[in-house]
């Protein structure tokens, strides 16, 4: 097995174990008024990003998502529009089969909450 794969292997395992998507899917649904940042804590987003104003979200794993209103790609190669990256959120599997982001059971509210927080988040 290639480091690649190793580490993308070991990143889904942390992500569907610290994450609970189906529970979090529906707090989510549930809690429709939280904040981003609640919503990217509860999602899970800080165990492996670091974002800015965002409490205790100092992960190493993926990248920062400081400035991401300032890139051209998302993951590399999927342009960086508002819906891309509020579809990317919810479906990062379709979208790029294999990263190391896990499918996390983002809704579509909070996917869109999010994408906002993000795409204002300097």
């Amino acid at each position: 097995m290639n480091g690649r794969v190793a580490v993308s292997i070991a990143l889904i395992g942390i992500g569907v174990s610290g994450c609970g998507s189906t529970q979090r899917a529906q707090r989510a649904e549930s809690g429709s008024e939280r904040s981003a940042p609640e919503l990217m804590r509860q999602y899970g987003c800080p165990t492996c990003h670091v974002i800015p104003h965002v409490p205790g979200a100092v992960g190493k794993v993926g990248p920062s998502l400081a400035s991401v209103n300032q890139r051209s790609y998302l993951a590399g190669s999927l342009q960086n529009t508002p819906q891309n990256l509020h579809n990317w959120i919810m479906h990062p599997q379709h979208y790029e089969p294999g990263t190391a982001m896990p499918e996390m059971g983002v809704t579509d509210q909070d996917a869109t909450r999010i994408a906002h927080f993000l795409e204002s988040n300097r």
